[in-house]
């Protein structure tokens, strides 16, 4: 039985006018093994979107995304529903975000800064940041599973028409206040609050994940584009997608921010290929 090579490209832009510091996303990527350029098994994607209101919220979106991939690999079916493996992942990110609280309180009371009453109160209310996690599992028909929280979306394409998009259905959805997993939430609430995906892939697929800004400019490409412009703009993200091409894609955001068409935000674009 032949594995379905896997290629992935991700590039992370910061909202116009702010630093690499500054950049609230997160994402990574891990691969079991990989030959030629190409990835042959198990892939696990995940990325977070920090909220900015919330204190280290960059850090908690790191500490989702990597964490995440971590848990696809150590249990497979992580993210195929609200079950056991899933409420063991939520419950293992929260205990290390209490962990490093604790050690980074502990640091400053030894560097003779404790923390202002104002910054105990931001920390004891949580960090937040949306969580989008996907592992795609290699056959000769390969298949993935989701979890999402909040709206960092997945597309799934397939002879250049959108099969699927997880999880939100609309751009009407966007400018909602979206679900967010808290560092210090409920863990019943979150596991029914996330929604969860499911579909196989075959050769020449491809699959985008972004962020909420690029998502919601992009389902509404879906919604209103014809057979040309869709195409178009899939091309456009293929090429985005590549690192090497980041100038290019940090030009078309600014002029899309500038016109309107885009909310200045953080931007991930990650997009996965089967190869033919």
């Amino acid at each position: 039985m032949n594995s379905l090579p896997i290629t992935v490209q991700a590039t992370l832009v910061p909202k116009k006018g702010s630093s690499e510091e500054e950049c609230e996303d997160s994402f990574r990527i891990d691969y079991a093994t990989s030959f030629g350029g190409h990835h042959l098994g198990s892939v696990a994607v995940a990325i977070s979107d920090g909220a900015t209101e919330s204190m280290f919220a960059k850090k908690w979106a790191r500490m989702v995304s990597w964490h995440a991939v971590e848990n696809a690999h150590c249990i497979p079916d992580g993210f195929a529903g609200p079950g056991d493996s899933f409420r063991h992942f939520i419950g293992s990110v929260m205990g290390r975000w209490d962990s490093w609280v604790s050690s980074y309180v502990r640091q400053r009371v030894s560097e003779g800064r404790p923390l202002r009453w104002y910054e105990e109160a931001k920390l004891a209310s949580g960090a937040f940041a949306t969580l989008l996690a996907v592992h795609f599992e290699e056959a000769s028909e390969g298949f993935w599973h989701a979890a999402a929280l909040g709206d960092s979306c997945l597309f799934h394409i397939r002879s250049q028409s959108v099969i699927d998009k997880f999880p939100v259905q609309s751009s009407a959805d966007f400018g909602i206040s979206p679900e967010l997993l808290g560092s210090k939430a409920d863990l019943d609430l979150v596991c029914e609050r996330t929604y969860f995906d499911r579909g196989s892939f075959v050769r020449g697929d491809e699959f985008f994940l972004m962020t909420d800004s690029l998502a919601a400019w992009f389902v509404s490409v879906i919604e209103n584009a014809n057979s040309g412009q869709m195409e178009e703009s899939l091309e456009k993200m293929r090429i985005f997608s590549h690192a090497k091409n980041r100038p290019a894609f940090e030009s078309w955001i600014s002029s899309m921010i500038d016109n309107g068409r885009l909310r200045n935000d953080d931007i991930t674009l990650i997009c996965i290929r089967i190869s033919e």
